[in-house]
Protein backbone atom coordinates (compact mmCIF):
# COMPACT_ATOMS: atom_id res chain seq x y z
CA UNK A 1 0.00 0.00 0.00
CA UNK A 2 0.97 3.63 -0.57
CA UNK A 3 0.18 6.88 1.35
CA UNK A 4 -2.43 8.95 0.07
CA UNK A 5 -0.98 12.04 -1.59
CA UNK A 6 -4.32 14.58 0.21
CA UNK A 7 -3.48 12.65 3.55
CA UNK A 8 0.19 13.81 3.31
CA UNK A 9 -1.16 16.90 2.35
CA UNK A 10 -3.44 17.33 5.44
CA UNK A 11 -0.32 16.57 7.62
CA UNK A 12 1.45 19.41 6.31
CA UNK A 13 -1.42 22.09 6.43
CA UNK A 14 -1.25 21.12 9.86
CA UNK A 15 2.04 22.30 10.80
CA UNK A 16 2.75 25.00 8.33
CA UNK A 17 3.73 27.35 8.12
CA UNK A 18 6.64 26.17 11.19
CA UNK A 19 9.17 28.58 12.20
CA UNK A 20 12.02 26.47 13.25
CA UNK A 21 15.00 29.58 14.24
CA UNK A 22 15.26 32.19 11.41
CA UNK A 23 13.71 29.69 9.02
CA UNK A 24 10.06 29.19 8.08
CA UNK A 25 8.68 26.35 6.01
CA UNK A 26 6.13 26.21 3.98
CA UNK A 27 4.07 25.21 1.44
CA UNK A 28 4.61 26.69 -2.78
CA UNK A 29 1.30 28.30 -3.39
CA UNK A 30 1.84 29.11 -6.84
CA UNK A 31 2.00 25.23 -7.88
CA UNK A 32 -1.46 23.65 -8.72
CA UNK A 33 -0.62 21.21 -6.18
CA UNK A 34 1.66 20.85 -3.25
CA UNK A 35 1.77 17.20 -3.29
CA UNK A 36 1.94 14.66 -6.04
CA UNK A 37 3.76 11.45 -6.94
CA UNK A 38 6.61 11.52 -10.03
CA UNK A 39 7.21 8.76 -12.37
CA UNK A 40 8.57 7.00 -10.17
CA UNK A 41 5.93 6.57 -7.92
CA UNK A 42 7.66 8.66 -5.24
CA UNK A 43 6.28 11.40 -3.03
CA UNK A 44 7.20 15.10 -3.68
CA UNK A 45 6.01 18.08 -1.85
CA UNK A 46 6.44 21.62 -3.41
CA UNK A 47 8.18 23.52 -0.34
CA UNK A 48 8.93 26.61 0.12
CA UNK A 49 11.76 28.18 2.91
CA UNK A 50 11.98 31.20 4.14
CA UNK A 51 15.21 32.15 6.09
CA UNK A 52 15.44 35.44 8.71
CA UNK A 53 17.91 37.75 9.84
CA UNK A 54 17.75 36.11 13.05
CA UNK A 55 14.71 33.76 14.95
CA UNK A 56 12.83 36.92 16.64
CA UNK A 57 12.85 38.88 12.70
CA UNK A 58 9.92 38.98 11.07
CA UNK A 59 11.34 40.82 7.54
CA UNK A 60 12.58 37.89 5.48
CA UNK A 61 15.95 37.88 3.92
CA UNK A 62 15.99 34.74 1.76
CA UNK A 63 13.29 32.81 -0.08
CA UNK A 64 13.74 28.95 -1.23
CA UNK A 65 11.58 26.78 -3.31
CA UNK A 66 12.20 23.49 -4.12
CA UNK A 67 10.17 20.19 -5.26
CA UNK A 68 11.21 17.85 -2.12
CA UNK A 69 11.11 14.41 -2.68
CA UNK A 70 10.29 12.11 0.38
CA UNK A 71 11.32 8.63 -0.58
CA UNK A 72 9.85 5.92 -1.36
CA UNK A 73 6.54 5.68 1.12
CA UNK A 74 6.03 2.22 -0.43
CA UNK A 75 8.57 0.27 1.74
CA UNK A 76 5.99 1.35 4.81
CA UNK A 77 2.59 0.63 6.03
CA UNK A 78 1.36 4.28 5.32
CA UNK A 79 0.50 5.00 9.39
CA UNK A 80 3.76 4.71 9.79
CA UNK A 81 5.53 6.74 6.73
CA UNK A 82 2.66 9.89 7.97
CA UNK A 83 3.78 9.16 11.84
CA UNK A 84 7.18 9.41 10.61
CA UNK A 85 6.76 12.50 8.60
CA UNK A 86 4.62 14.18 11.69
CA UNK A 87 6.95 13.33 13.89
CA UNK A 88 9.88 14.77 11.63
CA UNK A 89 8.09 18.23 11.40
CA UNK A 90 7.34 18.35 15.50
CA UNK A 91 11.20 18.07 15.49
CA UNK A 92 11.81 20.77 12.75
CA UNK A 93 13.47 22.95 15.33
CA UNK A 94 16.26 20.60 17.06
CA UNK A 95 16.84 19.62 13.39
CA UNK A 96 17.73 23.41 12.24
CA UNK A 97 19.37 24.05 15.66
CA UNK A 98 21.37 21.01 15.01
CA UNK A 99 22.27 22.34 11.81
CA UNK A 100 24.13 25.19 12.70
CA UNK A 101 25.32 27.03 9.93
CA UNK A 102 21.91 27.32 7.55
CA UNK A 103 22.99 30.03 4.74
CA UNK A 104 23.47 27.49 2.73
CA UNK A 105 20.37 25.25 3.20
CA UNK A 106 17.92 24.04 0.82
CA UNK A 107 14.29 23.04 1.60
CA UNK A 108 15.68 18.87 1.15
CA UNK A 109 17.72 19.05 3.52
CA UNK A 110 15.39 19.33 6.70
CA UNK A 111 13.75 16.03 4.86
CA UNK A 112 16.60 14.07 4.93
CA UNK A 113 15.98 11.85 7.63
CA UNK A 114 14.25 8.94 6.62
CA UNK A 115 16.99 6.69 8.00
CA UNK A 116 15.43 6.65 11.23
CA UNK A 117 12.52 4.54 9.42
CA UNK A 118 15.27 1.58 9.40
CA UNK A 119 14.70 1.76 13.18
CA UNK A 120 11.67 -0.84 13.78
CA UNK A 121 10.88 0.78 17.15
CA UNK A 122 9.69 3.45 15.90
CA UNK A 123 5.64 3.32 15.37
CA UNK A 124 3.78 6.51 16.23
CA UNK A 125 4.39 10.23 15.57
CA UNK A 126 5.85 10.50 19.65
CA UNK A 127 7.86 7.67 18.94
CA UNK A 128 9.89 9.56 16.01
CA UNK A 129 9.52 12.96 17.49
CA UNK A 130 11.36 11.62 20.44
CA UNK A 131 14.02 10.31 18.23
CA UNK A 132 14.42 13.17 16.28
CA UNK A 133 14.66 15.60 19.13
CA UNK A 134 17.40 14.10 20.47
CA UNK A 135 20.62 16.02 19.26
CA UNK A 136 22.85 12.94 19.09
CA UNK A 137 21.12 10.87 16.78
CA UNK A 138 20.36 14.01 14.44
CA UNK A 139 24.20 14.59 14.29
CA UNK A 140 24.76 10.73 13.43
CA UNK A 141 22.42 10.87 10.78
CA UNK A 142 23.98 14.05 9.20
CA UNK A 143 27.68 12.56 9.30
CA UNK A 144 26.51 9.26 7.92
CA UNK A 145 25.08 11.49 5.00
CA UNK A 146 27.84 13.50 4.64
CA UNK A 147 29.95 10.44 4.56
CA UNK A 148 28.12 8.91 1.84
CA UNK A 149 28.11 11.85 -0.28
CA UNK A 150 31.83 12.20 0.09
CA UNK A 151 32.10 8.22 -1.03
CA UNK A 152 30.28 9.44 -3.81
CA UNK A 153 32.18 12.21 -4.83
CA UNK A 154 35.41 10.18 -4.42
CA UNK A 155 34.43 7.53 -5.88
CA UNK A 156 35.59 8.78 -9.76
CA UNK A 157 39.02 9.01 -8.16
CA UNK A 158 38.79 5.75 -6.85
CA UNK A 159 39.30 6.98 -3.21
CA UNK A 160 35.89 5.99 -2.21
CA UNK A 161 37.29 4.04 0.85
CA UNK A 162 39.18 6.57 1.86
CA UNK A 163 36.57 9.61 1.90
CA UNK A 164 37.57 10.28 6.04
CA UNK A 165 41.56 10.65 5.02
CA UNK A 166 40.39 12.80 2.06
CA UNK A 167 38.38 15.14 3.79
CA UNK A 168 41.37 15.32 6.74
CA UNK A 169 43.20 17.05 4.15
CA UNK A 170 41.67 20.12 3.70
CA UNK A 171 43.47 23.07 5.50
CA UNK A 172 41.82 26.04 6.89
CA UNK A 173 44.01 29.29 5.54
CA UNK A 174 43.80 33.19 5.69
CA UNK A 175 43.63 34.89 1.99
CA UNK A 176 46.09 38.51 2.62
CA UNK A 177 44.45 41.07 0.64
CA UNK A 178 46.50 43.82 0.15
CA UNK A 179 45.69 47.75 -0.39
CA UNK A 180 47.58 51.34 -0.21
CA UNK A 181 46.09 54.59 0.18
CA UNK A 182 46.69 56.73 -2.97
CA UNK A 183 48.27 59.63 -0.78
CA UNK A 184 50.35 56.39 0.65
CA UNK A 185 51.25 55.98 -2.76
CA UNK A 186 51.97 60.02 -3.81
CA UNK A 187 54.09 60.28 -0.40
CA UNK A 188 56.20 56.97 -1.19
CA UNK A 189 57.32 58.88 -3.99
CA UNK A 190 58.26 61.46 -2.35
CA UNK A 191 59.96 59.88 -0.10
CA UNK A 192 62.28 57.96 -2.75
CA UNK A 193 63.87 61.67 -3.49
CA UNK A 194 64.91 62.78 -0.30
CA UNK A 195 67.42 60.73 2.19
CA UNK A 196 66.75 61.29 5.80
CA UNK A 197 68.30 60.03 9.06
CA UNK A 198 66.18 58.21 11.78
CA UNK A 199 66.16 59.20 15.30
CA UNK A 200 67.96 56.34 17.52
CA UNK A 201 65.15 54.75 19.85
CA UNK A 202 65.66 53.37 22.94
CA UNK A 203 63.23 50.63 24.48
CA UNK A 204 64.12 48.36 27.83
CA UNK A 205 65.14 45.03 26.62
CA UNK A 206 62.48 42.22 26.47
CA UNK A 207 61.54 39.20 26.27
CA UNK A 208 62.26 37.64 22.37
CA UNK A 209 60.45 33.98 21.35
CA UNK A 210 62.81 34.00 18.31
CA UNK A 211 63.81 31.89 15.31
CA UNK A 212 65.93 30.77 12.49
CA UNK A 213 69.26 29.84 14.16
CA UNK A 214 71.16 33.31 13.74
CA UNK A 215 72.33 34.56 17.44
CA UNK A 216 73.49 37.97 15.25
CA UNK A 217 76.50 37.59 17.72
CA UNK A 218 78.41 39.45 14.72
CA UNK A 219 76.18 42.09 14.54
CA UNK A 220 75.90 45.51 16.26
CA UNK A 221 72.99 46.54 18.27
CA UNK A 222 69.67 47.94 16.84
CA UNK A 223 70.45 51.77 16.88
CA UNK A 224 74.09 51.42 15.78
CA UNK A 225 72.85 49.59 12.64
CA UNK A 226 70.16 52.17 11.60
CA UNK A 227 72.99 55.36 11.96
CA UNK A 228 75.54 53.42 10.49
CA UNK A 229 73.49 52.01 7.48
CA UNK A 230 72.78 55.48 6.64
CA UNK A 231 69.68 54.64 5.87
CA UNK A 232 68.20 56.27 2.64
CA UNK A 233 64.94 54.53 2.40
CA UNK A 234 63.05 56.83 5.00
CA UNK A 235 59.53 55.74 6.50
CA UNK A 236 56.28 56.37 4.68
CA UNK A 237 53.17 58.43 5.87
CA UNK A 238 51.92 54.58 6.14
CA UNK A 239 54.54 53.41 8.60
CA UNK A 240 54.08 56.55 10.25
CA UNK A 241 50.66 55.83 11.10
CA UNK A 242 50.54 52.15 11.73
CA UNK A 243 50.67 51.40 15.46
CA UNK A 244 53.81 49.50 16.06
CA UNK A 245 53.12 45.72 16.25
CA UNK A 246 50.21 45.87 13.65
CA UNK A 247 49.39 43.41 10.75
CA UNK A 248 50.83 44.37 7.41
CA UNK A 249 52.69 43.79 4.64
CA UNK A 250 56.35 45.18 3.71
CA UNK A 251 57.23 49.11 4.76
CA UNK A 252 59.50 48.93 7.82
CA UNK A 253 59.64 45.93 10.49
CA UNK A 254 58.72 46.54 14.60
CA UNK A 255 61.40 44.98 16.23
CA UNK A 256 63.30 44.99 19.50
CA UNK A 257 65.83 48.15 19.21
CA UNK A 258 68.79 45.91 20.55
CA UNK A 259 67.61 42.96 17.96
CA UNK A 260 70.36 43.43 14.68
CA UNK A 261 68.58 43.58 11.39
CA UNK A 262 68.02 39.60 10.67
CA UNK A 263 70.65 38.30 8.53
CA UNK A 264 71.78 34.63 7.17
CA UNK A 265 75.05 33.96 6.56
CA UNK A 266 75.65 37.32 6.54
CA UNK A 267 73.77 38.42 4.02
CA UNK A 268 70.47 41.08 5.18
CA UNK A 269 67.03 39.72 4.65
CA UNK A 270 63.84 41.59 3.14
CA UNK A 271 61.61 42.22 5.52
CA UNK A 272 58.28 40.95 4.22
CA UNK A 273 54.94 40.92 6.83
CA UNK A 274 54.19 40.39 10.22
CA UNK A 275 50.98 39.80 11.87
CA UNK A 276 49.47 40.63 15.08
CA UNK A 277 48.79 36.84 16.73
CA UNK A 278 45.89 38.35 18.81
CA UNK A 279 43.85 39.99 15.90
CA UNK A 280 44.04 36.17 13.99
CA UNK A 281 43.34 34.44 17.20
CA UNK A 282 39.70 34.16 15.92
CA UNK A 283 40.05 32.55 12.65
CA UNK A 284 40.31 28.72 12.32
CA UNK A 285 43.62 28.70 10.62
CA UNK A 286 45.83 30.57 13.40
CA UNK A 287 44.72 28.04 16.10
CA UNK A 288 47.95 26.23 15.08
CA UNK A 289 49.79 29.56 15.83
CA UNK A 290 50.69 31.12 19.45
CA UNK A 291 47.71 33.39 20.93
CA UNK A 292 49.74 36.20 21.65
CA UNK A 293 52.85 38.12 19.84
CA UNK A 294 54.29 39.31 16.83
CA UNK A 295 55.27 36.81 13.92
CA UNK A 296 57.23 38.20 11.92
CA UNK A 297 59.00 37.25 8.64
CA UNK A 298 62.02 38.11 6.28
CA UNK A 299 63.85 36.70 3.21
CA UNK A 300 66.38 36.36 1.10
CA UNK A 301 66.23 35.86 -2.99
CA UNK A 302 69.61 33.64 -3.32
CA UNK A 303 70.50 31.72 -0.98
CA UNK A 304 74.48 32.33 0.34
CA UNK A 305 77.18 30.12 -0.30
CA UNK A 306 75.40 28.07 -3.13
CA UNK A 307 73.44 26.28 -0.19
CA UNK A 308 69.93 24.96 -1.28
CA UNK A 309 66.93 26.78 -0.94
CA UNK A 310 65.66 30.37 -0.14
CA UNK A 311 67.10 31.94 3.25
CA UNK A 312 64.16 33.11 5.39
CA UNK A 313 63.66 34.11 9.03
CA UNK A 314 60.58 33.54 11.25
CA UNK A 315 60.40 35.81 14.24
CA UNK A 316 58.04 35.18 17.80
CA UNK A 317 57.92 38.91 19.52
CA UNK A 318 56.06 38.18 22.80
CA UNK A 319 56.36 41.24 23.84
CA UNK A 320 54.49 44.29 21.30
CA UNK A 321 55.37 47.03 23.89
CA UNK A 322 59.16 45.89 23.44
CA UNK A 323 59.47 46.97 19.90
CA UNK A 324 59.53 49.90 17.83
CA UNK A 325 60.02 50.59 14.10
CA UNK A 326 63.10 49.84 12.50
CA UNK A 327 64.95 51.63 9.09
CA UNK A 328 65.62 49.35 7.10
CA UNK A 329 68.99 49.35 6.29
CA UNK A 330 70.75 51.21 2.98
CA UNK A 331 71.17 48.01 0.12
CA UNK A 332 68.65 45.88 1.58
CA UNK A 333 65.16 45.53 -0.84
CA UNK A 334 62.51 47.73 0.79
CA UNK A 335 58.98 46.27 -0.36
CA UNK A 336 56.34 49.45 -0.48
CA UNK A 337 53.89 49.02 3.00
CA UNK A 338 50.40 47.28 2.70
CA UNK A 339 47.06 47.16 4.57
CA UNK A 340 46.06 43.13 5.35
CA UNK A 341 42.71 42.28 5.30
CA UNK A 342 42.24 38.93 6.50
CA UNK A 343 39.66 36.36 4.95
CA UNK A 344 38.99 32.90 5.87
CA UNK A 345 39.70 29.83 3.17
CA UNK A 346 39.72 26.33 3.18
CA UNK A 347 41.69 24.30 0.57
CA UNK A 348 42.49 20.86 -0.49
CA UNK A 349 46.28 19.99 -1.79
CA UNK A 350 46.05 21.67 -5.70
CA UNK A 351 45.84 18.87 -8.26
CA UNK A 352 50.41 20.00 -8.58
CA UNK A 353 50.40 17.79 -5.29
CA UNK A 354 48.66 14.78 -6.45
CA UNK A 355 50.65 12.59 -4.23
CA UNK A 356 48.69 13.17 -1.25
CA UNK A 357 45.87 11.76 -2.65
CA UNK A 358 47.79 8.69 -4.19
CA UNK A 359 50.11 8.13 -1.06
CA UNK A 360 47.00 6.55 -0.32
CA UNK A 361 46.55 3.78 -2.03
CA UNK A 362 49.11 0.86 -1.96
CA UNK A 363 52.79 1.47 -2.33
CA UNK A 364 52.97 -1.43 -4.60
CA UNK A 365 50.77 0.48 -6.57
CA UNK A 366 52.31 3.80 -6.33
CA UNK A 367 55.58 1.89 -7.89
CA UNK A 368 54.27 0.50 -10.68
CA UNK A 369 52.90 3.47 -12.34
CA UNK A 370 55.53 5.43 -11.61
CA UNK A 371 57.71 3.26 -13.27
CA UNK A 372 55.26 3.48 -15.95
CA UNK A 373 55.52 7.17 -16.13
CA UNK A 374 59.34 7.56 -15.58
CA UNK A 375 59.50 5.39 -18.89
CA UNK A 376 56.80 7.44 -20.72
CA UNK A 377 54.56 5.21 -20.94
CA UNK A 378 51.44 6.85 -19.16
CA UNK A 379 49.08 5.57 -16.84
CA UNK A 380 47.87 7.24 -13.19
CA UNK A 381 46.73 6.36 -10.18
CA UNK A 382 44.24 9.23 -9.30
CA UNK A 383 42.49 10.47 -12.96
CA UNK A 384 43.93 14.07 -12.84
CA UNK A 385 40.63 15.10 -14.43
CA UNK A 386 38.85 14.47 -12.39
CA UNK A 387 40.79 15.15 -9.44
CA UNK A 388 41.16 18.57 -10.81
CA UNK A 389 36.85 18.60 -11.01
CA UNK A 390 36.97 17.48 -7.08
CA UNK A 391 39.42 20.04 -5.70
CA UNK A 392 37.73 22.84 -8.27
CA UNK A 393 34.12 22.20 -6.16
CA UNK A 394 35.54 21.07 -2.42
CA UNK A 395 37.54 24.49 -1.98
CA UNK A 396 36.48 27.09 -0.18
CA UNK A 397 38.19 29.80 -1.70
CA UNK A 398 37.36 33.52 -0.86
CA UNK A 399 38.80 34.38 -4.17
CA UNK A 400 39.96 32.05 -6.90
CA UNK A 401 42.21 34.40 -8.65
CA UNK A 402 45.33 36.07 -8.56
CA UNK A 403 46.96 37.26 -6.26
CA UNK A 404 47.12 34.72 -4.05
CA UNK A 405 48.75 35.87 -0.59
CA UNK A 406 47.96 33.09 1.97
CA UNK A 407 49.03 32.44 5.44
CA UNK A 408 48.73 28.67 6.54
CA UNK A 409 46.40 25.87 4.47
CA UNK A 410 48.05 24.98 1.12
CA UNK A 411 49.99 26.44 -1.26
CA UNK A 412 49.09 27.46 -5.00
CA UNK A 413 51.56 26.39 -7.67
CA UNK A 414 53.25 27.98 -10.85
CA UNK A 415 54.97 24.01 -11.66
CA UNK A 416 54.87 21.11 -9.78
CA UNK A 417 54.81 19.92 -6.46
CA UNK A 418 55.86 22.71 -4.25
CA UNK A 419 55.84 20.45 -0.88
CA UNK A 420 58.01 18.16 -2.92
CA UNK A 421 59.95 21.16 -3.99
CA UNK A 422 60.89 22.00 -0.72
CA UNK A 423 62.02 18.56 0.57
CA UNK A 424 64.31 17.70 -2.47
CA UNK A 425 65.84 21.39 -1.21
CA UNK A 426 66.86 19.64 1.84
CA UNK A 427 69.16 16.88 -0.42
CA UNK A 428 72.83 18.17 -0.76
CA UNK A 429 72.25 16.63 -4.47
CA UNK A 430 68.82 18.16 -4.69
CA UNK A 431 66.86 16.68 -8.26
CA UNK A 432 70.35 15.21 -9.40
CA UNK A 433 69.82 11.52 -9.60
CA UNK A 434 66.21 11.56 -9.22
CA UNK A 435 64.98 8.46 -10.70
CA UNK A 436 60.87 8.53 -10.17
CA UNK A 437 58.93 4.67 -9.88
CA UNK A 438 61.99 3.67 -6.90
CA UNK A 439 61.52 3.64 -3.31
CA UNK A 440 64.29 6.58 -3.06
CA UNK A 441 61.81 8.48 -4.58
CA UNK A 442 59.01 7.70 -2.96
CA UNK A 443 59.98 7.72 0.34
CA UNK A 444 60.97 11.55 -0.58
CA UNK A 445 57.49 12.40 -1.98
CA UNK A 446 55.97 10.57 1.92
CA UNK A 447 58.59 13.19 3.87
CA UNK A 448 57.26 15.53 1.57
CA UNK A 449 54.05 15.55 2.73
CA UNK A 450 55.33 16.65 6.04
CA UNK A 451 55.88 19.92 5.25
CA UNK A 452 53.16 22.84 5.87
CA UNK A 453 53.19 26.27 4.26
CA UNK A 454 53.58 29.40 6.71
CA UNK A 455 53.34 32.35 4.20
CA UNK A 456 52.91 32.27 0.60
CA UNK A 457 53.63 35.86 -1.12
CA UNK A 458 52.65 36.07 -4.53
CA UNK A 459 55.04 38.44 -6.57
CA UNK A 460 52.34 40.14 -8.34
CA UNK A 461 49.76 42.62 -6.98
CA UNK A 462 47.43 44.43 -8.84
CA UNK A 463 49.23 47.45 -9.04
CA UNK A 464 52.20 45.14 -10.57
CA UNK A 465 55.32 43.45 -9.21
CA UNK A 466 55.28 43.05 -5.68
CA UNK A 467 58.68 40.88 -4.90
CA UNK A 468 61.79 40.95 -6.97
CA UNK A 469 60.90 37.99 -8.38
CA UNK A 470 59.71 36.67 -12.36
CA UNK A 471 55.66 36.52 -11.10
CA UNK A 472 55.79 33.14 -8.92
CA UNK A 473 55.48 32.43 -5.48
CA UNK A 474 57.78 32.85 -2.58
CA UNK A 475 57.29 29.94 0.43
CA UNK A 476 57.87 29.97 3.94
CA UNK A 477 57.82 26.24 5.10
CA UNK A 478 58.16 24.53 8.41
CA UNK A 479 57.79 21.12 8.84
CA UNK A 480 54.66 20.22 10.97
CA UNK A 481 56.14 19.07 13.83
CA UNK A 482 58.30 22.08 14.11
CA UNK A 483 54.59 24.15 13.69
CA UNK A 484 52.98 22.11 16.55
CA UNK A 485 56.09 22.96 18.82
CA UNK A 486 56.46 26.84 17.84
CA UNK A 487 59.65 26.18 16.63
CA UNK A 488 60.52 29.08 14.15
CA UNK A 489 64.20 28.00 13.71
CA UNK A 490 62.97 25.47 11.30
CA UNK A 491 61.98 27.24 8.72
CA UNK A 492 62.93 27.33 5.16
CA UNK A 493 61.62 29.47 2.16
CA UNK A 494 61.59 28.34 -1.32
CA UNK A 495 60.55 30.20 -4.86
CA UNK A 496 58.34 28.72 -7.64
CA UNK A 497 58.51 31.18 -10.83
CA UNK A 498 57.91 31.15 -14.49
Amino acid sequence: MSVDPDRLLEVLLRYFPLRAGSLELGLVSSYEKQVWRNDRGYLLVAVRLTMFESADATASIDVREQEVCLGDDREHPPERWLAYVEGLLRAMPTIVAQLGDVAGLMPWDLFAYGAVLADAGLQTADDFAAALNDPARIEAMNEAAREEEWRERLEPLGLAEHAAAVRAMARPSLRLHLSRSEDEVDEDEEDDEDDGDEDEVEVDEDEIDEVDGDDGDDGDDGGEEADDDGDDGGEEAGDDACPVGQTRLGGDPDLPPDLPWPEVGGVRLTFVAQFDLAELAGHEAARELPAQGLLSFFYGTFPPGGERGDPVRVLHFTDLDALARRPTPAGVERLKAHEIELADERQYPAVESYFFYEALLPEARILEVHRRRAQRLGGELVPWGELEWFIAEANELDDPARPMHRLLGHPSSIQGDPYLDVEVDTLPQGYDGWEDGTPEALAIRRRALGWRLLLQIDATERDGLLLNQDGGFFYFWIPADALAAHDWTQARGSLQCH
